[in-house]
């Protein structure tokens, strides 16, 4: 976990190992020690002399001080599994989390990831100890104490956590993000779809997208609160998501800002800023998909991966076929697409006609009547 962690030993008073470092009001900081040691406390009674307690002897009743502030993990082959989880514990991981949930399957929660990772070695999961952790505008403390089905294996951790978000802390507490919401909304009001004309009004709208995400990042605290009203929350594998819904909208469709964000990651990838970002786009070779694919393709850290060889072997291919006359191709459709490539000497010569769906040729023909009307 981040911050600090101070083992308790159980030859000392139950207080002995827990020092108060937790920097804060002092009034809500004596609150959290004392659920702490209580909880130590409760731990200890029920341990005996035992190395471990037995999770059998949890009770009801000897939870109820600590209900909402608790999570109970069993360690199994798969991860830490969630056996309870009380409301609180539930607001901090920010994710709806039911019995059973394994806490690996919620890569964003920054606090559940922090958990897992304390939990990978054999001494993370046996020692009774408190722990703090602090991220952004998030302080949190808790205890972690382990219990056993045998009382001589660490087989669950019951972890028990107070916390309380900051608000204008660390850069300033009324920065205006307003300027940049409006210009998203203006340039996403203004967007041709793919149904409609050119794409250049969308890559000026993933460019302010994309500013609203640089001055997120310079003024993590306002940004925080734009999300908060919203009802959104920032993604660590998302990271431009929310920017992008804030622009397009929340119910906005979910392929389509998966795509922008996506293009986004590789734009940034490549250097470019929201005052450049449009023109890479406007240039880049397949627009957005072309991105999405190279992006898909570094995050796997698979760049030559087998579908782009595969591509590649069949660009090769149809690029040395001979070429057709259009009075070679027949067709009994009212439109058909023909696969065509450059020729030497200048002008386009047919290779065939291509093997697509009627709603493919459709939006093409769509695209085509827009652009000449």
């Amino acid at each position: 976990m981040n911050g600090t962690r101070n083992d308790i030993s159980d030859n000392e008073p139950s207080d002995a190992g827990v020092q108060d470092d937790f920097h804060g009001e002092k009034g809500a900081d004596i609150d959290e020690r004392r659920l702490h040691l209580r909880a130590f406390d409760y731990w200890h009674s029920l341990k005996g002399d035992r190395e471990f307690p037995l999770f059998s002897q949890l009770t009801p009743e000897g939870l109820a001080p600590y209900r909402n502030n608790s999570l109970l993990l069993e360690f199994t082959e798969g991860g830490a599994t969630v056996r309870y989880i009380g409301n609180n514990v539930g607001l901090l991981l920010e994710e709806p989390i039911l019995k059973g949930t394994n806490l690996n399957a919620f890569p964003d929660s920054a606090f559940a990831s922090a958990l897992l990772g304390q939990f990978e070695t054999e001494e993370g999961r046996i020692r009774a100890a408190e722990f703090e952790f602090i991220e952004d505008l998030l302080d949190c403390r808790g205890i972690m104490l382990p219990f056993s089905h045998s009382g001589d294996v660490a087989h669950f951790a019951m972890v028990v956590v107070n916390f309380r978000r900051r608000e204008g802390v660390e850069h300033g507490e009324t920065y205006d993000m307003s300027e940049a919401v409006g210009a998203c909304e203006r340039a996403a009001s203004s967007v041709a779809h793919l149904d409609g004309g050119s794409c250049s009004s969308l890559y000026e709208a993933l460019a302010a997208a994309l500013k609203l995400y640089e001055e997120g990042q310079a003024h993590p605290d306002a940004y925080a609160a734009l999300l908060r009203e919203a009802g959104l929350k920032a993604q660590k594998r998302a990271p431009y998501t929310p920017a992008l819904k804030i622009t397009f909208g929340k119910d906005y469709d979910k392929t389509r800002l998966t795509e922008y964000a996506s293009a986004l990651a590789y734009a940034v990838r490549q250097g470019e800023t929201s005052e450049t970002v449009a023109a890479f786009l406007e240039n880049e070779p397949g627009g957005i998909k072309g991105c999405v694919r190279r992006e898909r393709s570094a995050r796997r850290g698979q760049v030559g991966s087998a579908a782009e060889r595969r591509q590649a072997e069949a660009a090769a291919l149809v690029s040395n076929v001979r070429g057709v006359s259009l009075d070679d191709l027949s067709s009994d459709k009212e439109f058909s697409l023909v696969i065509a490539r450059p020729k030497e000497g200048g002008g386009l010569e047919a290779v065939g006609l291509a093997d697509v769906g009627q709603n493919t040729v459709d939006a093409i023909i769509r695209r085509f009547a827009d652009k000449i009307k």
